[in-house]
């Protein structure tokens, strides 16, 4: 993929607060030739560890394996704190042989975006890194 341009990406975030816990699960899904699928999980401010990482996928694959981890933890109990965020990524982060070594330059896009254009809840997890 060329380092110019953009792609087109889009995310969401879901939120656990039980008293126990308070935790976040954060997807995004990177289109273009080759799409990405990411899922990043931790504690509220924290950037988040790896939890789904699926490249060499079509984008239709990548949105389908996002929803479907998002659905399990949705029965879990996790909530909405970030809606559903279309933004442009910059092409050189959406190269999928360095997207685990990207994965929190593309959270941190994905976080500016969402507070940008509204779809940031109240309760959303501080992305670090996102203030740019």
């Amino acid at each position: 993929m060329t380092s110019s341009g953009s792609v087109v990406s889009f995310g969401w975030e879901l939120h656990l607060e039980d008293g126990h816990s308070d935790k976040f699960y954060r997807f995004v899904v990177v289109t273009g030739d080759e799409a990405i699928v990411l899922g990043l999980h931790g504690k509220r401010g924290d950037k988040g560890q790896i939890g789904l990482l699926n490249t060499r996928i079509t984008a239709a694959e990548a949105l389908r394996g996002a929803v479907q981890r998002s659905r399990e933890k949705e029965k879990k109990g996790y909530e909405q704190s970030r809606g559903f965020t279309v933004f442009d990524l910059p092409a050189d982060l959406a190269d999928p042989v360095s997207a685990r070594s990207n994965v929190h330059e593309i959270a941190q896009h994905f976080g500016k975006h969402a507070r940008e254009t509204g779809t940031e809840l109240g309760h959303a997890s501080r992305i670090p890194g996102s203030n740019f």
